[in-house]
């Protein structure tokens, strides 16, 4: 039985990433002044949990800017979807509970839908097929 040899892995990144990454990146800068204004408005004063309020748009900042990295790199595709599928959950949870949709200028929806782009277009079957060659084209070179 004659097996073909598995075609190399392309090192350029399909359109979508070209297109998440910069998504991932505005999402961030947009938690990342909302953590800017939250802790301007706390005065420095933490109680009842209110460092949560600035700790979690900070570490979805900081893992959104990662993943899209690694996205980029061709190491993980969930890197970036996770967190930025936290982020639509939990803006959604905020619009919803706080009754911010009624009042919605257009910007929120806005902030809403980059990480919503983002996790759907780091999901696509596409960029995960291409990250996974990416990871067995390294593996295969490193046992080789």
């Amino acid at each position: 039985m004659h097996v073909a040899p598995e075609a190399p892995a392309r090192r350029r990144p399909p359109v979508a990433v070209f297109l998440a990454v910069p998504l991932a990146v505005l999402s961030a800068l947009a938690v990342a002044l909302f953590a800017l204004i939250a802790l301007a408005f706390s005065n420095g004063s933490f109680d009842g949990g209110g460092w949560l309020v600035v700790a979690v748009p900070v570490v979805l900042s900081v893992w959104l800017l990662a993943g899209g990295l690694l996205l980029l790199l061709g190491r993980s595709w969930l890197a970036v979807f996770l967190p930025a599928a936290a982020l639509v959950v939990l803006l959604g949870w905020v619009i919803v509970t706080e009754g911010l949709i009624t009042e919605s200028d257009g910007l929120l929806p806005l902030i809403w839908a980059l990480p919503a782009g983002t996790a759907v277009l780091a999901a696509l079957p596409g960029v995960r097929r291409w990250v996974t060659a990416r990871r067995c084209a390294r593996l295969s070179t490193a046992r080789g």
